[in-house]
């Protein structure tokens, strides 16, 4: 759960197995899927050591969901970022900062689009829209 941050939704993975592993997760996954403080751009520390390491292009992941986190990683020389977890929650969120510099990501951090790999990864918060 390190490399996502945020709250580790032990009960939405249990639910995603067959009965003898979810009740294994559901008493025991609070061990090994622990929760970790989120921090915007929370790997960025580690990412300038491999920037700092390397002559290669790099892409920053890791939380970003603001405009002056991307500036950020620009100024500091990654050529790239990275955003998942705020583009499940807000697919159009690209658009909003366009629109908006100051805008930033509605996801909550909750992690509870994790699960949903198993079944079609998606913000389990967003209500899907009528087609």
């Amino acid at each position: 759960m390190y490399l996502f941050t945020g709250d580790a939704p032990v009960r939405e993975f249990a639910a995603q197995f067959p009965a003898p592993t979810r009740l294994a997760i559901q008493l025991a996954g609070s061990r090994f899927l622990r929760s970790y403080p989120y921090q915007e751009a929370y790997l960025l520390d580690r990412a300038r050591q491999f920037r700092d390491a390397l002559n290669l292009p790099l892409i920053l992941l890791g939380g970003i969901t603001r405009k002056q986190t991307m500036d950020l990683a620009m100024a500091e020389g990654f050529a790239f970022v990275a955003m998942a977890r705020a583009l499940l929650r807000e697919p159009d969120l690209l658009h909003r900062i366009r629109s908006d510099p100051q805008a930033r990501s509605l996801c909550i951090h909750c992690n509870k689009c994790m699960p949903t790999i198993y079944s079609g990864t998606r913000c389990v918060l967003v209500t899907p829209q009528a087609t």
